[in-house]
């Protein structure tokens, strides 16, 4: 059983390697963040807007290129497209947020 968890725990905190550091970020922002702390840690967003209800609304749209292949020499790749939405409550707090990733273009 201590096998199990060891090797479940080691599994998880491996993946947050992989992560974008945007989504690393905003999992711990979530439900307490300002948006005076998110745009110190992520910037102007790309688009502001607000929903029906009054809330604050941004978009961030992250373009990056992916290297391919197997070698250095290899130089194929894609630029992949990242957009985060980031809904704030009226008081300003982050409450909600989604992450898309597609190939650009």
């Amino acid at each position: 059983m201590l096998i199990l968890v060891v090797s479940m725990t080691l599994t998880g905190s491996g993946c947050v390697l992989f992560l974008p550091k945007e989504t690393v970020y905003l999992l711990s922002a979530k439900d307490r963040a300002t948006q005076r702390e998110v745009r110190q840690h992520l910037g102007q967003p790309s688009i502001v807007t607000s929903t029906k209800a009054g809330e604050a609304r941004w978009t961030y749209h992250i373009e990056e290129f992916v290297q391919g292949g197997n070698s250095v020499w290899d130089m194929t790749g894609d630029w992949w497209c990242d957009d985060y939405t980031l809904i704030f409550n009226t008081q300003g707090i982050l409450r909600h947020w989604t992450h898309t990733s597609q190939k650009c273009g």
